[in-house]
C-alpha cells in the first residue's frame, strides 16, 4: 500500500488482536460506513481500506471482523497463532465408520488408538493420514485419550457427547411413542455444496488410457433443503453460487441467510406440528441475546445484572460477574423460537453425528447422479440442472422411507450401545467400591 501520510501504528506485525482491538476496529469501520450512508464531508469509497489505514490492520482482517459481527453479533474469538484449526483430510462420510469401529473394539475388550484408526482409513477408504491429524479429528468428534479399566490408554467417547446423543435419541423415541394424532412430523434439514467439475472417479480403462478432466474443482453451488418421511419439502430448495470455491462451505452461509430461508421457504411449506431437526453449526445456534460476557467491562456486567433483576455484591470480582451473566442470559436459538411461534419444535443433533440425518444420504445420491452425467462439455448451470433433476427423479417417497428407516436403525444401535456402556460403568464402579 502506498504511503498515505498516516503515522504507522504501534502494533507489532503478526501479534494476535485482543478483543478490545477487534471492537475498536469494528467501531471505526461502522463510523466510516455511516459517513458513506449520510453522504458526509468525509468521502469513503472503501470503508475497509480506510479502516485499515486508521488502525494499522490489514484490509482482509477488517473485512473478516465486520463479517463476523454481521453474522453472529460479536467479533471472532481470539485466534491462536499457527495453522491449527484447518479441516482435516478425513471425510465426514468416514466418521460413522470410525465411531462404529471404536465401539466394536471396546466391546471386544481391545483398545483403540490412532494407529488402528489409520489402518481402518487406509483399508476401507484408501486414505493415508498422519497420526497427529487423526488424533485432532478424533478430539473434534468428541473422543478423548484416557485409561481403560485395566489401565492401558485407549480412546473413549466423552461423557458430554454420549449424554448429548442420548438426550437427542430420547426426544426422538418419545415422539415416536405418542399417538398418531399427537405425534410431530420429523423434518430434517441441512446445507451442502456441489462443484462444477464434480465427476465420477470410476470407469473402464485399457493400458495407458485416462480420463481427460479440467484442472481444479471449478466454481461451487451451495444449497439447502429439507426432507420429510414422504418427500422433500415442497418449495424449500435454496441454491446460490458460492463466493469462494475453496474452504469450508459453511462459510458461505450466515445467520441472516439461514433465518430468512427458515421463515420464508421452510416454515411456510410445512404441515402442522413438525419436529425440525438440524445440526449445531454456528449460524443455526445464533440466539436473540447476543451478549458476550467475556467482552464486557466490570461496570457493564454489573449494569446488566441490575437491569435483569439480579442482586450482585460489591465484593464480586469480574470472573464471578461473567459467570452470573453467562448463567442468566437467554441462549435459546432464534430458530427454536421461530419454530415454536408457528406450532413446531426444533431439535438439535448431537455434534459430529451426520449419520443420524437422512438428508446426508440424499446429498450422496444426488451428487452421484450429477457425477455420472458430468463431462468436460457440462457447464456450470447444467450441473445445477442435473442436481435439480436428481431431486425430482431419485428422491421419491419410497427412497425417503428407506433412508428414514436406515437412520432409525442407527438410532436404535446407538441407544442400545449407550445403555450397555452405562451398565459397564456401573459394574466397574461397584467393583471399585467392593475393592475399597
Amino acid at each position: 500500500m502506498p504511503d498515505s501520510g498516516y503515522a504507522r501504528g504501534p502494533r507489532q506485525c503478526g501479534r494476535p488482536l485482543t478483543y478490545e482491538e477487534k471492537w475498536m476496529i469494528h467501531h471505526v469501520f461502522e463510523v466510516f460506513r455511516q459517513h458513506k450512508r449520510d453522504q458526509a464531508m468525509v468521502v469513503v469509497e472503501d470503508p475497509y481500506s480506510l479502516t485499515s489505514q486508521y488502525t494499522g490492520v490489514s484490509r482482509t482482517k477488517v473485512a473478516q471482523i465486520a463479517k463476523s459481527v454481521r453474522q453472529t453479533g460479536t467479533v471472532p474469538p481470539l485466534s491462536i497463532p499457527g495453522n491449527r484449526y484447518q479441516p482435516t483430510a478425513i471425510p465426514v462420510a468416514a466418521e460413522e465408520r470410525i465411531r462404529d469401529f471404536v465401539f466394536e473394539r471396546h466391546r471386544e475388550g481391545a483398545v483403540c488408538n490412532a494407529t488402528h484408526i489409520g489402518g481402518l482409513l487406509k483399508n476401507e477408504f484408501e486414505l493415508d493420514i498422519q497420526q497427529r491429524t487423526i488424533q485432532r479429528h478424533l478430539q473434534r468428534m468428541g473422543f478423548c485419550w484416557s485409561r481403560t479399566k485395566s489401565k492401558p490408554r485407549s480412546l473413549k467417547e466423552s461423557d458430554k457427547i454420549r449424554q448429548q446423543r442420548h438426550d437427542y435419541l430420547y426426544e426422538i423415541r418419545t415422539n415416536r411413542s405418542l399417538p398418531v394424532h399427537e405425534r410431530y412430523h420429523l423434518v430434517y434439514l441441512d446445507e451442502s455444496f456441489l462443484h462444477h467439475h464434480h465427476g465420477s472417479q470410476l470407469s473402464w480403462f485399457s493400458d495407458g488410457d485416462f480420463v481427460e478432466r479440467a484442472a481444479g474443482k471449478g466454481r461451487r453451488w451451495c444449497f439447502i433443503h429439507a426432507i420429510m418421511e414422504e418427500k422433500l419439502v415442497d418449495n424449500a430448495f435454496l441454491i446460490f453460487e458460492a463466493k469462494n470455491s475453496k474452504g469450508d462451505y459453511h462459510q458461505q452461509f450466515d445467520a441472516d441467510v439461514f433465518q430468512k430461508w427458515f421463515q420464508t421457504k421452510l416454515i411456510s411449506n410445512l404441515p402442522p406440528r413438525c419436529l425440525i431437526i438440524l445440526d449445531r453449526c454456528s449460524f443455526h445456534m445464533v440466539g436473540q441475546d447476543a451478549t458476550v460476557p467475556t467482552q464486557m467491562r466490570k461496570a457493564e456486567l454489573q449494569e446488566w445484572l441490575s437491569q435483569h433483576g439480579v442482586d450482585w455484591e460489591e465484593r464480586w470480582l469480574r470472573p464471578r460477574l461473567v459467570e452470573e451473566v453467562e448463567n442468566r442470559r437467554d441462549k435459546k436459538p432464534m430458530v427454536e423460537m421461530i419454530a415454536e411461534e408457528h406450532g413446531h419444535r426444533a431439535l438439535f443433533l448431537p455434534v459430529h453425528h451426520p449419520e443420524l440425518n437422512p438428508i446426508e444420504l440424499v446429498w450422496a445420491t444426488a451428487k452421484n447422479y450429477c457425477a455420472s452425467l458430468f463431462a468436460n462439455t457440462t457447464n456450470f448451470k447444467e450441473q445445477r440442472r442435473h442436481l435439480e433433476e436428481a431431486f425430482r427423479q431419485d428422491i421419491i417417497p419410497e427412497y425417503c422411507a428407506k433412508v428414514f428407516e436406515h437412520v432409525r436403525m442407527k438410532e436404535e444401535k446407538y441407544w442400545e450401545t449407550d445403555l450397555a456402556f452405562d451398565d459397564d460403568l456401573e459394574i466397574e464402579n461397584e467393583n471399585l467400591h467392593v475393592q475399597i
